[in-house]
């Protein structure tokens, strides 16, 4: 079991830094097929404020979880550790109006978003909370939830995506009913498998 904890705990960069990439590229393709999405329209500063810290939040999501940097630097691991937190809370908000004003698919997008997103938020917070009060153990828990939840849109590109190119020219209709799935299913999963990690390496890191 001890194995398992370790082979886990040693592969998890690696997986978040694939998710990373999926991410990023996941949101150039819906950016180049989607140019005239309304929020994009209506409000593209707020979209900027939203993407360019998302793709920054993606690129360096890896780095917090790697043992060998924070063990090699702390002080590298507290620095990234710090700048992922901000952007994640300016990801966060600027997701959670885009979400909420202009919903891509509607009602249920605003509901599976603002759920999650002051989930997310949330998270963060409570996870920053902790480690001021050293409380280590419940920091870690609480940012792997809100790195989970953080990441879990690359997860939703990977489903998106595929599914609207089996689909094939989707109507509008279609693209958004697709679009609130593979939000649904990233999110749930993704909080699942956090959750799962955690209680599985608690006592191995405690």
């Amino acid at each position: 079991m001890l194995k398992i904890r370790t082979a886990s705990t040693a592969a998890l960069p690696f997986i978040i830094g694939f998710l990373a990439l999926s991410g990023n590229g996941g949101s150039i393709f819906f950016f180049t097929h989607e140019p005239n999405n309304q929020g994009f329209i209506d409000y593209p500063n707020i979209t900027n404020f939203h993407v360019i810290p998302g793709a920054i939040y993606l690129a360096l999501a890896p780095f917090p979880f790697s043992a060998t940097l924070r063990k090699r630097s702390l002080n590298t691991h507290r620095f990234a550790g710090r700048v992922l937190s901000a952007i994640g809370l300016v990801v966060g908000a600027t997701a959670l109006f885009l979400g909420l004003i202009v919903p891509y698919s509607g009602v249920s997008e605003q509901l599976v978003i603002g759920f999650f997103g002051v989930l997310f938020l949330f998270s963060i917070v409570r996870g920053f909370l902790y480690i001021r009060s050293k409380e280590i153990a419940l920091h870690r828990e609480w940012m792997m939830r809100a790195f989970a939840i953080g990441l879990s849109i690359a997860t939703m590109r990977l489903i998106f995506i595929p599914a609207l190119i089996i689909v094939g020219n989707p109507t509008r209709q279609e693209t958004e009913m697709l679009s609130i799935i593979a939000f649904t299913i990233a999110f749930v999963l993704h909080c699942s498998i956090a959750e799962i990690w955690i209680r599985t390496t608690r006592k191995a890191i405690a």
